[in-house]
């Protein structure tokens, strides 16, 4: 295994740094009234306003990631568990999930107002879908046999789904918070561009405004950065879940 390990790992070390070449050649051939260089975009991070605007952000982020998850796994697991309801919601999950989010921010402006509520909820939107249409569809994979014995057995829902679901439907679940993550930071950033006066996506806005280029590559590669980070994690995870044997 470590054998094999290295190459990859050599792989996905070199790909940031061959992207980092790339980007300061184009910073070069462009000129910097189009392109900001690495060095400037790092350097114009280095500012009282970077720490608040990346803690609005992340917190947004991780509230709304964290509802998402509990609502999405829940009405997935049920949805997945009854059959009735389950053909019912699908077609309207996958109709609402397939519509451009944005378009429907006025609603989430209107019912939670102006600030951290409405890009919350709005994060928490875009990331619940694919939570809960995996959930949903890994469930209904669960053997029946199993669930059978957990009737048998008499254990109540909880038992069943702490002894029988969530253990099966655990690896797709992981995938499902790595997609999740990435919906909800896009909803938060989304939002803090149209209805926020804090956070990296109203930075965003100002800096494409006052065409301050170094900040602007600079909040970009930070949440390339932070989005990068989380999936790694959460990838990594995920494939110690599906593989035993990752740890020999």
């Amino acid at each position: 295994m470590g054998a094999v390990r290295a190459p990859v790992l050599a792989g996905q070390i070199a790909i940031p740094l061959l992207l980092l070449a790339a980007w300061q050649l184009v910073a070069m051939l462009a000129g910097d009234f189009y392109v900001a260089t690495p060095a400037d975009a790092v350097g114009a991070l280095d500012s009282d306003w970077f720490y608040g605007s990346l803690g609005a952000t992340l917190f947004a982020a991780f509230v709304g990631f964290m509802i998402a998850a509990v609502a999405g796994l829940w009405i997935g697991v049920t949805l997945g568990l009854t059959r009735f309801w389950g053909k019912v919601f699908e077609p309207v999950t996958l109709s609402v999930y397939s519509i451009p989010k944005v378009t429907l921010f006025p609603i989430f402006l209107t019912v939670f107002g102006f600030g951290l509520s409405s890009k919350v909820a709005f994060g928490m939107f875009h990331g619940i879908f694919p939570i809960l249409i995996i959930a949903m569809n890994a469930t209904r994979e669960v053997s029946v046999v199993h669930l059978k014995v957990a009737r048998s057995l008499r254990l109540s829902r909880v038992q069943t789904f702490r002894q029988v679901i969530f253990p099966s439907i655990y690896p797709s679940l992981l995938t499902g918070l790595r997609l999740g993550f990435s919906l909800t930071l896009l909803g938060v950033i989304l939002g803090e561009m149209f209805a926020s006066r804090a956070g990296f996506g109203y930075e965003l806005v100002e800096a494409i405004t006052l065409h301050d280029m170094p900040r602007m590559y600079g909040i970009v590669a930070t949440l390339v950065v932070i989005a990068f980070v989380v999936n790694a994690l959460l990838m990594r995870w995920e494939q110690a879940a599906g593989d035993p044997r990752s740890d020999l």
